[in-house]
């Protein structure tokens, strides 16, 4: 998912990605363990091996103002994970339309591993495209570059998942197809403020090349609640999680961790 590319486009007319082409979208791959929804996000149905979808929803801002919408559908299936990624950027100037970006990703994955991949991307009037399956002991990647077998066990830009992240040296953009070496470091605990309330989260920053991206999961869980990457351009993307979805995230998070002060919008 490295829309975060698309914002650096957007650094160009604006910025890069976390996940955009300059801005949010993402690169990534995975080590073993199991790519899920995660254990705070979603209860089973009883009598099935269906578990109960799940929507995230994230505003999206350039430097403090509100740019767009990035969302990720959960949906699983016996051992079968799949997620439904939908973005949407608009930067205006003197009320003129200077970026548009239109991201839209479809990813299957099991036992921890990306089986399927594909992204379909305009932005700003370039599209792209990004499709990939797990085939004989590698994964397959196609784009408009052409073809390109992987590891086995590859991963994307999983921000949802913050443990894929964990184990992951190599991330897959879903944009650009490129395969990138990351380092994922964990820098410890703070507090994002959403709406009126102060959330605890830990922190963990991924670092690669052209790549600077915060993200802030709930204090003592894996909730994903934000996300904060400067751009080349040195200008600020910012995901916010919707208020109305961590009521319960917000509950455990304030018992498990004391708030401290963060200055952010």
């Amino acid at each position: 998912m490295r829309l975060l590319t698309t914002l650096l486009a957007l650094a160009a007319v604006t910025a890069s990605t976390a996940t955009a082409s300059a801005t949010t979208t993402t690169t990534a791959a995975a080590t073993a363990a199991t790519a899920r929804v995660p254990a705070a996000a979603a209860a089973a149905t009883p009598g099935t091996a269906r578990a109960t979808p799940r929507q995230l929803n994230f505003d999206v801002f350039l430097d403090g103002r509100a740019i767009g919408y990035q969302r990720f559908d959960l949906s699983q299936t016996d051992d079968r994970l799949r997620i439904d990624t939908r973005a949407e950027f608009e930067v205006k100037l003197l009320l003129i339309t200077a970026f548009a970006y239109d991201h839209r990703n479809t990813e299957t994955w099991e036992g921890g591993c990306l089986q399927a991949i594909d992204a379909r991307t305009n932005s700003n009037g370039k599209a792209s495209a990004v499709s990939g399956r797990a085939s004989g002991g590698a994964f397959v990647v196609s784009t408009n570059d052409g073809e390109r077998r992987l590891d086995e066990c590859v991963a994307t830009f999983a921000y949802w998942d913050r443990d894929v992240l964990l184990r992951s040296p190599r991330l897959l953009n879903s944009q650009t197809g490129e395969y990138a070496p990351v380092r994922v470091e964990r820098l410890g605990r703070d507090a994002v403020r959403i709406g009126a309330r102060e959330i605890p989260v830990e922190r963990y920053a991924i670092r690669g090349e052209g790549l600077d991206i915060t993200l802030a999961y709930a204090a003592g869980g894996t909730e994903w609640v934000a996300l904060d990457s400067r751009l080349e351009s040195g200008r600020t993307l910012q995901y916010r999680r919707r208020a109305a979805e961590l009521d319960g995230v917000y509950r455990m998070a304030a018992a498990r961790a004391p708030l401290r002060q963060e200055v952010v919008r």
